[in-house]
């Protein structure tokens, strides 16, 4: 079975936003990074079995990164550098 757009578009959007709830501004912008970039390179694919494939791995990648942000928000860091202070 073919994943639709409509499933693609869905699970670039619970990447992303699973993406940014890292706690750590270099992980976070890592992460972020590197969904857009996978889903840039995939967007090319036009065999079925490749793009369930993509589907399948990007499934993986959420429930990977579901566990690595529950973790970074069980030990979290100070800011960044580069993080703005919403205190001033």
């Amino acid at each position: 079975m073919v994943a639709s757009r409509a499933a693609n578009l869905s699970l670039y959007r619970q990447l992303m936003r699973t993406a940014k709830n890292f706690q750590n501004y270099n992980f976070r912008d890592y992460a972020v990074r590197y969904v857009r970039d996978d889903f840039r390179r995939d967007a090319t694919l036009t065999d079925a079995q490749a793009i369930d494939e993509a589907y399948n791995r990007g499934l993986e990648q959420l429930a990977m990164l579901h566990r690595q942000t529950t973790i970074s928000q069980l030990y979290p860091m100070e800011k960044h550098a580069m993080e703005q202070d919403d205190d001033k």
